[in-house]
């Protein structure tokens, strides 16, 4: 892949994909939901992301990374929200 279509997948997907899903988290946690489910569901991303990572058939090119990242953010979410 050309380093000019490495760019525009950055910037016009990748970008606007990560603004968005911080908006959801955003809005998630102003919902009155209990922490601890924001805390299973980061186990469960971190796990998938785990699972992703360790596999040798599958290249994402980092974004393995990404997935248990975001599951860490959610997790930490849930212990930071009170019940």
């Amino acid at each position: 892949m050309s380093p000019m279509v490495s760019l525009f997948a950055l910037v016009f997907i990748g970008i606007p994909l990560s603004i968005y899903l911080l908006y959801l988290i955003f809005v998630t946690i102003k919902k009155t939901e209990s922490g601890k489910k924001y805390m299973i569901f980061g186990l469960q991303i971190s796990l998938v992301g785990g699972i992703l990572v360790l596999d040798n058939n599958i290249d994402l090119k980092g974004f393995e990374y990404t997935i248990v990242g975001l599951g860490l953010v959610f997790s930490l979410i849930g212990m930071r929200k009170s019940d």
